[in-house]
């Protein structure tokens, strides 16, 4: 939702951070008596260097819970943040039953966990594709690639097999 830097009572901004200072900017943010919450998800490795635990379920995103007319400079000017997410005059807000939504997701673990995490697709094993334009066919996993999250498919079509690279959300393997 969107409101006026001048209301009068407290809400969950949304503040902008920089790459990987979501922590820095929620500790200045309790410094000044500010309310802030990063929600975590944990997530897969799918890389040796990538990050160990749970990660931003928002990535360069912080929520601030205060009365804008009162504490937006301290909520804007903070180190490690680029400021509150606006749109002209007026702030991004988010709505207390969401904030709290997540919360109650994350249980006393501290992050959120998805029902299912999704298996790195094997070379050489059949697949079925069950979402995007190729719905339906099946085909022979030829590579994953990790860095877009795609998966290298053998396809038998009209005219012989035809190699494609689908969306890894898009596969199920057999």
């Amino acid at each position: 939702m969107l409101i006026l830097p001048t209301e009068s009572l407290p809400v969950w901004l949304l503040v902008r951070s920089k790459p990987k200072q979501e922590r820095v900017v929620a500790e200045v943010l309790a410094g000044r008596g500010i309310e802030s919450y990063v929600p975590r998800v944990l997530e897969p490795r799918f890389h040796i260097r990538a990050p160990q635990g749970p990660v931003p379920l928002f990535p360069s995103y912080v929520f601030a819970r205060c009365v804008p007319r009162e504490r937006f400079a301290a909520a804007h000017y903070c180190p490690g943040g680029l400021g509150i997410v606006r749109f002209g005059e007026m702030v991004a807000a988010v709505e207390d039953t969401q904030v709290e939504l997540l919360r109650d997701k994350e249980g006393e673990r501290g992050y959120l966990v998805f029902g299912e995490v999704r298996r790195r697709p094997t070379p050489g094993s059949r697949a079925r594709l069950v979402g995007g334009p190729l719905r339906g066919f099946e085909g022979i996993v030829e590579r994953y690639l990790p860095a877009h999250d795609r998966v290298r498919v053998l396809l038998s079509l009209i005219g012989g097999v035809r190699r494609v690279e689908v969306d890894a959300r898009h596969l199920r393997c057999a």
